[in-house]
């Protein structure tokens, strides 16, 4: 199964592996096998499997501003507010179309891929400091009115521009509802955002707007912490086991 994948050239990362070998395993009717990652891991090795990075990127941050707020900001937030009061939202860009750039193959083998999907969403994702509470994520994309939503009930929430970016509408939009939730609920909150031109100052009640400092994301941005790669890994194995399903069964995905 794997040569034949990866002659076709589709990307399989070890949980993939992980959850084929499982369900060939139950087809099998093998009540003993426990497809585990050590198992995984001894099918690398009896195969001379390795992983096979594409691409990777590197970023730089002035410290002397990160420690400042470290040192200046961040203690009077906490302070003034409980850790589940406390609120960060990020926007990413989502290539929902989009294959991993890392793939298992065999040593040797090329890593080559074919042409990249550019389709792209932008979701704001949002959460407290004890990740207890959530947001729905808004996904913003071009088309005010998608054929695929059709008699569809979303579990997120969407909106639409002819870029399918954030926009400084979009976010006084959304800030102005939370705000209003909160107001039913008579909580206060503080959000900590990215100073950028998409994220004006809104006059709220409820919600306390923190900038942070501009190119400080990487060391100051929580979500950029693990949060919004954790949610894309979890999107891209979904992506991949559809996609994975549709060749099997020979359907257009």
């Amino acid at each position: 199964w794997f040569t034949q994948k990866r002659q076709e050239n589709v990307p399989i990362s070890g949980s993939i592996l992980q959850e084929k070998a499982s369900e060939m395993g139950s087809k099998i009717e093998n009540t003993e096998f426990k497809c585990s990652r050590s198992w995984v891991e001894r099918f690398k090795k009896r195969h001379n499997i390795s992983s096979g990075k594409i691409v990777g990127e590197s970023a730089s941050v002035n410290m002397n501003v990160v420690n400042d707020w470290l040192n200046n900001v961040w203690p009077r937030i906490l302070h003034n507010y409980e850790y589940k009061d406390i609120f960060n939202a990020d926007e990413t860009d989502l290539f929902y179309k989009l294959t991993p750039d890392t793939t298992l193959k065999f040593v040797g083998e090329n890593c080559a891929g074919g042409k990249l999907s550019k389709v792209r969403l932008t979701v704001l994702v949002a959460a407290n400091m004890f990740g207890t509470e959530k947001r729905k994520l808004l996904v913003i994309g071009k088309s005010a009115n998608p054929r695929c939503f059709k008699n569809k009930i979303l579990p997120v929430k969407y909106r639409a521009n002819s870029k399918a970016w954030m926009t400084s509408d979009i976010f006084r939009t959304e800030l102005r509802e939370w705000d209003e939730e909160l107001k039913l609920r008579n909580r206060k909150i503080v959000l900590l955002v990215d100073n950028c031109p998409a994220h004006p100052d809104v006059e709220l009640e409820q919600i306390k707007l923190v900038f942070m400092p501009p190119n400080t994301s990487s060391k100051l941005q929580p979500m950029d912490q693990g949060v919004i790669h954790s949610l894309k890994c979890h999107y891209r194995k979904i992506l991949l086991m559809k996609m994975l399903e549709a060749i099997e069964k020979n359907k257009i995905f």
